[in-house]
């Protein structure tokens, strides 16, 4: 016979580790999106204000250091500057509470067992659906929501 309570628990267990794992990404990406930013700013203004010239050593440093990080920014946006992120992260949580919620008051935790594990599923494989396809999900999305002419 399984054991309802261990089922449970290794759920919760891996609600709340999806949850830090969230969390952390999102302070990865916002941090590496303002350092990006902050280097797409300040290079610029060095070599206007005339503290680096774009003929010597230093100066070709920044303009090289800009070209990548201006790619690697526009190349990486939608997940670097994604409100989507705090989204994910607070459905996670929600989805989270809601099933600690209905454990304490349920009478078949069997069930409530069941219709979270197929939520948290659904919710994980969008998430990695909106990975994969970058911000061409939210264009299809945006197609199909479209009636038919």
């Amino acid at each position: 016979m399984v054991d309802v309570d261990g089922l449970i628990a290794e759920l919760d267990q891996r609600m709340l580790r999806d949850c830090g794992r969230l969390s952390m990404w999102r302070v990865v990406h916002r941090t590496t999106g303002v350092v990006y930013t902050v280097v797409l700013i300040l290079v610029p203004a060095l070599l206007a204000a005339g503290f680096a010239s774009s003929e010597t050593r230093l100066g070709k440093a920044l303009l090289l250091v800009a070209a990548v990080v201006g790619g690697l920014n526009v190349t990486f946006k939608p997940y670097l500057h994604s409100r989507k992120r705090r989204s994910d992260v607070n459905t996670m949580r929600r989805l989270r509470d809601e099933f600690r919620g209905e454990v304490a008051r349920a009478s078949d935790p069997a069930a409530v067992y069941d219709k979270y594990s197929a939520a948290y599923a659904a919710v994980f494989e969008a998430r990695g659906m909106d990975l994969l396809d970058g911000q061409l999900s939210t264009e299809d999305a945006a197609r199909r929501e479209q009636p038919a002419a």
